[in-house]
């Protein structure tokens, strides 16, 4: 027999004791009450730490040095991915190939970690923190001592997961978003630590040939108490929580009330009272404070629902129904359905399932206004909701002064900002996050940069109903879905009043009407989100997930002198600027000569000026191009079987980037984030190249031979600049990425956990 296994070695280090005599039950007891007060002072200064933490990062301290090393990397396993010679893939030696591969796999590799830092600090940190506070001092690797920390462990951090789940957060600087991580993967871990409690205590009872202990009273509910923790950890899995979200829900609040109650009677021989308090009253306070922060609508006509377009809805409400005004820009909400049955509503208090949406406006408007993906949960005229907040978010360039008796109120002059710079990358309906924060910084006279990417060019005309703080230079929007709208799609829209006619009558109303008009949504709308491609008829239904994976960004670590650029570049982006000018520009007296046009210029914009580089991938990865970073314009077009319906949508969309000068801000496939953006972060120079420009001079220039702000060493330093991010989580940890590498501040707005 091999005894040289370490692994067998480890496992011989342990045993069950032969007996249990009183002073060694005296010891065990001890001991697990000496490790278990151990973890909740250490549970209680991590918690206390948090918020010491985030006033001391806004300070601008820093307790880590940050590597850019990905660039450094990206440049050396680019050589053999892309050799340089011209040889394609085909024809290249064996052995370059399989190092083309393997540079390939090690990038994806580095790109992943770098994805999912933050969680395998958590993992680590947590995991070395509870495995070394079960795993000391086991009186000689006694597996009974050892399965009794395990136990009181994970039963002492309940109290702190609870914490961390609170909405708002009571620490002071923190947005309770950001603890969710650590709530989510703490959690797996005491699971873990119970279910090895249970299994060495099973192995004990077969070992003793006892397992009639099993059944007893204390024990059973032992047995309920880890059935929950299996259930939520199980439904909290990415992919069955996005399956069956409801579920989920339904599974955490419900399955937390029943281990808080049955950990008071398992939890044996010190008694468990003081932290089963401390569960009890963190449960019941949140209820309470969301029963006093929630607002009921007193009529149906309080909600105003309008149909932007196929994807986007945009809600507005009265003031009053915020019982809890935001102190910054991009707060958010919580919302849902009011049901006529007290008990329903009353089951709603227990087991929120509230939604959260940001609110696009501020605290000092006449109303407030939600941007709104349409999903199963459905916002529609007519009925009562219930809305919980508001919650504010956890800006550290913005500051807010608290409401006083002599200052009650919001007022955007009197923000303080810490920013010199601000680059906003956002996708979908997250745009309701980046209006605000763009409204506050033009008023500051703080530069910013929105790149919205979106699938669906239809949801741009959300913009027109801020038209007034909108300017073309701060936007630059990328579609990644098609060009073509086919009759099919647009019949889809037929069950309730298009969108088209509601931009036109809301062209026909000034900016400071309100919303009046009930446009409903039916209910067979339900699925519209999904319906994004159609061929023959046949509607091929996009996931959520897949829609987020097509909303994203790519990465680029390349510097400028290794990013090639196609040296024609001005020349096509005038040309497709042309004809897309040329086109808007036509006047469209008869819908007969739109109709004749639409298709010859359709199949000559197609193709020729379709770009393969644009083309979508399965799924979100950095990007290795090395094809020009010029994004062509982007121009809706039409076959001949179109609706009229269709041509109205060309109209508005023509209209609405006029309106709002945004013409020439709109490209087609996904943006790379490169040095570009860079450069603009330090120097505020141009991203996207949009064409001749004039230069000081007055002269007709391509931008990109503009000659380049010289850069202060200062703001090299990026303390005041910002890359801020929301919309589908491959987007955000793209950008995530990209700014960290870059050395620039981030943050991140995100539902998700």
């Amino acid at each position: 027999m091999d005894t040289d296994d370490p692994w067998l070695e480890l496992w011989n280090n342990f045993h069950y004791p032969k007996g249990k005599s009183k002073p060694y039950k005296k010891l065990r007891q001890e001991t697990t009450i000496k490790y278990s007060n151990i973890t909740t002072i250490i549970l209680i200064a991590f918690v206390l730490c948090i918020p010491l933490h985030r006033i001391l990062v806004k300070k601008g301290y820093k307790f880590t040095n940050k590597f850019q090393v990905l660039r450094a990397l990206n440049r050396r396993l680019n050589k053999y991915i892309y050799p340089s010679d011209e040889l394609d893939n085909t024809h290249r030696p064996l052995f370059k190939k399989t190092m083309s591969h393997i540079a390939s796999r090690i990038k994806r590799l580095i790109f992943t970690l770098s994805y999912h830092a933050t969680t395998i600090f958590i993992l680590l940190f947590w995991g070395a923190v509870l495995s070394t506070l079960s795993l000391v001092d086991l009186y000689h690797g006694d597996l009974v001592f050892l399965a009794a920390r395990l136990g009181r462990v994970a039963a002492v951090c309940l109290p702190t997961i609870l914490f961390l789940s609170l909405r708002p957060s009571p620490l002071p600087n923190t947005l309770y978003l950001t603890l969710i991580p650590i709530h989510k993967w703490l959690s797996r871990i005491i699971i873990i630590q119970s279910i090895l409690h249970v299994l060495l205590y099973c192995g004990y009872f077969q070992v003793k040939g006892t397992w009639s202990k099993a059944i007893k009273p204390e024990n059973i509910y032992g047995w309920v108490a880890l059935t929950g923790f299996t259930v939520m950890m199980i439904t909290s899995i990415s992919k069955m929580r996005s399956y069956c979200y409801w579920l989920f829900y339904i599974n955490h609040y419900f399955w937390s009330w029943v281990i808080v109650i049955c950990l008071q009677f398992h939890v044996r021989p010190v008694k468990f009272t003081y932290y089963t308090a401390a569960n009890l009253l963190i449960l019941l306070g949140q209820i309470v404070y969301r029963v006093r922060l929630t607002m009921i609508s007193r009529t149906v006509n309080d909600i105003k629902v309008i149909d932007v377009s196929p994807n986007i809805s945009l809600v507005e409400f009265p003031n009053y129904l915020i019982s809890n005004p935001a102190r910054k820009p991009a707060a958010h909400i919580r919302l849902t359905n009011y049901h006529p049955n007290f008990i329903v509503r009353a089951f709603k208090q227990l087991i929120p399932n509230y939604h959260p949406y940001t609110l696009v406006s501020l605290p000092q408007d006449n109303y407030q206004k939600l941007i709104i993906r349409k999903s199963n949960f459905e916002l529609v005229n007519n009925r009562k909701y219930l809305m919980y907040g508001s919650f504010d978010p956890h800006l550290l360039f913005i500051g807010s002064k608290p409401s006083t008796s002599t200052s009650p109120k919001f007022s955007i002059s009197k923000l303080s900002i810490n920013a010199k710079r601000v680059l906003i990358v956002i996708g979908g309906s997250a745009i309701s996050f980046a209006l605000p924060i763009l409204r506050v910084m033009n008023y500051h006279g703080v530069p910013v940069k929105i790149v919205w990417v979106l699938k669906d060019f239809r949801d741009v005309a959300i913009l027109k109903y801020f038209d007034g703080f909108i300017h073309g230079s701060d936007f630059e929007i990328f579609v990644t879905g098609s060009e073509e709208i086919k009759e099919e799609r647009e019949r889809k829209l037929r069950n309730s009043m298009s969108y088209g006619s509601i931009l036109s009558r809301k062209s026909n109303m000034t900016t400071s009407s309100r919303l009046s008009s009930n446009f409903d949504l039916e209910s067979n709308e339900r699925s519209s989100l999904l319906a994004k491609n159609e061929d023959d008829g046949q509607y091929e239904f996009t996931s959520l997930v897949q829609e987020n994976q097509i909303e994203n960004v790519e990465v680029s670590m390349d510097n400028e002198e290794d990013d090639s650029e196609d040296d024609d570049g001005c020349a096509v982006e005038e040309c497709s600027r042309r004809s897309s000018s040329q086109l808007f520009d036509d006047d469209l007296e008869e819908e007969e000569d739109h109709l004749e046009l639409g298709p010859d210029r359709s199949e000559f914009r197609v193709e020729q000026f379709l770009s393969p580089g644009n083309a979508h991938s399965p799924m979100p990865s950095p990007s290795h191009s090395r094809k020009s970073s010029i994004n062509e314009p982007f121009v809706p077009v039409f076959n001949q079987s179109c609706s009229e319906q269709a041509k109205t949508t060309v109209k508005q969309f023509r209209d609405t980037i006029k309106s709002l000068n945004i013409e020439n801000k709109i490209y087609k496939g996904r943006p790379k984030l490169n040095y570009k953006y860079y450069n603009w972060c330090i120097n505020e120079g141009f991203t996207q190249c949009s064409g001749p420009v004039e230069d000081d001079n007055h002269n007709l220039v391509c931008c990109k031979d503009l000659p380049k702000n010289k850069i202060r060493q200062e703001d090299i330093n990026a303390e005041k600049i910002w890359v801020l991010s929301a919309g589908p989580k491959p987007l955000v940890d793209n950008v995530k990425l990209w700014a960290n590498e870059y050395g620039l501040k981030f943050h991140e707005e995100a539902f998700y956990a």
